[in-house]
């Protein structure tokens, strides 16, 4: 599957027979010394999320330019960068004549790409339109095989929404993708801890608990001005009745006039009312905006790593009552803390500063999302000290909004977008830092922090 949703196939095959020779693949005597060979390129493994040759994952599809660019820069294993870095060069030179047969023994011309219309990210949350599960994203679904390849057969013949035709038919490919070429988690599933209520979570219900009072507030003093707007004080202190207010003319223009000063002022308690309101609400839709991408970057993680690694969300350290970690995944390569960031509009990131573009200009940060990530790997590399485990703990951004757009330059803490988290994520393989007795450790103390929140209540 390609990363714009489209599955691709595209040559050339991955079997080396039927290669355009190049001065790359010539022989020992047209490389340099120590170089590898086009055929010894195809054999490196891809990450260890998908870990086939390179040649098959180009031969599939998978593997288009912008990936092996990616993975020449920033892969962690050096064989890998050259061996992007030598398919590269050996594409630049064969593009022109890729298409062409060499050999009889070429293999069966690849199916054309298939064109669905719509991207993965945007079919997974698509919203399923029949049954009991209608309203729930059909990615949501399809990951946890409650539709089955059936359900998606249907929705493609009889939806009568495009989008979910078009979403059915990206879903369903990439499901016969998965169930026929991917290969088996030995170690199982990735383990997920999480608590029952995220700050996110917390902070939403805390806010709308604020509404309803200023909600109660706002309509008790409108009825309270209604109520005195009918009822006047006599002079010896009792209650004067309407009719006795409006007999002489006096009475009826001070009537009038408290009648215009109690609808203003309770114009003036809605207009109040409103902006609060709004605010409020602007609020409650980032927090939900922010759980959103969690939800979409812990999916990402369980496409990309297996039962050796333990995924920890939401994770308050004690004396961090206020914050929490968004996801923190232990594996045998290390430790690392990712903050995850979902916000709309259109941001930057160059160095350590953050900024958003706001009326044609850049307006800087408050908090910058690298700063957060980075606070968050040195207070729970403390916290694992006190427990004498020392560990370096890597620090990470997760960008994971999907209605807004990021540039990034030259980051001070590794920057992840969604379109390649999977393979950042593959990237993490690279040696065992952490032996299993350690690793179980860390695991096992981070867990209890779940059995009794660090802020003492879920």
């Amino acid at each position: 599957m390609a990363p714009n949703g489209k599955v691709a196939r595209t040559s050339p095959p991955s079997n080396g027979v039927n290669r355009v020779a190049s001065p790359v693949d010539a022989g020992p005597s047209a490389r340099p010394a120590g170089r590898m060979s086009l055929q010894e390129a195809r054999q490196v493994p891809w990450l260890h999320s998908r870990p086939k040759p390179l040649g098959e994952l180009l031969h599939d599809g998978y593997l288009n330019r912008s990936r092996l660019e990616w993975a020449a820069k920033n892969a962690y294993n050096p064989r890998l960068k050259e061996a992007a870095q030598l398919l590269l060069e050996w594409q630049s030179r064969t593009e022109p004549t890729e298409s062409r047969p060499t050999s009889a023994t070429t293999d069966p011309a690849p199916k054309a790409p298939v064109r669905v219309g719509i991207s993965l990210e945007h079919a997974r949350t698509t919203a399923w339109p029949f049954g009991a599960l209608q309203g729930r994203p059909m990615g949501e679904l399809s990951a946890t095989k409650e539709l089955s390849l059936r359900d998606l057969a249907y929705a493609i013949e009889s939806a009568w929404d495009e989008r979910v035709r078009q979403a059915a038919i990206a879903l369903l490919l990439e499901r016969l993708d998965q169930e026929l070429k991917e290969p088996p988690q030995a170690a199982g599933n990735l383990r997920v801890f999480t608590s029952k209520r995220s700050y996110a979570e917390r902070r939403q219900l805390s806010l709308a608990f604020i509404e309803g009072i200023i909600g109660g507030a706002g309509f008790a003093l409108a009825v309270g001005l209604l109520v005195s707007s009918i009822f006047q004080r006599g002079p010896a202190g009792g209650a004067m009745a309407l009719a006795d207010v409006i007999r002489t003319p006096e009475g009826v223009v001070s009537l009038f006039l408290f009648l215009v000063i109690a609808a203003g002022a309770l114009g003036l308690v809605l207009y109040l009312q409103s902006r609060v309101f709004k605010r409020l609400d602007r609020q409650i839709e980032s927090f939900r905006f922010g759980q959103e991408g969690e939800d979409r970057v812990v999916e990402k993680a369980h496409h990309s790593l297996d039962g050796n690694w333990a995924l920890f969300r939401n994770l308050v350290l004690p004396g961090r009552k206020k914050a929490d970690l968004d996801v923190v995944l232990v594996g045998p390569p290390g430790v690392w803390v990712i903050e995850v960031k979902a916000l709309r509009g259109v941001y930057r990131n160059v160095g350590e500063t953050w900024a958003y573009r706001s009326r044609g200009a850049w307006t800087r940060m408050r908090k910058s999302p690298s700063r957060q990530a980075r606070i968050g790997a040195i207070a729970l590399a403390e916290f694992l000290k006190a427990d004498r485990v020392k560990t370096f703990v890597e620090a990470a951004v997760a960008w994971a909004s999907s209605d807004g757009s990021l540039f990034v330059d030259n980051p001070t803490v590794p920057v992840w977008t969604m379109d390649r988290l999977e393979d950042e994520l593959g990237n993490l393989w690279n040696g065992h830092r952490l032996d299993r007795p350690t690793q179980d450790r860390i695991t096992n103390k981070l867990a209890t922090l779940y059995e009794k929140p660090a802020n003492g209540s879920w």
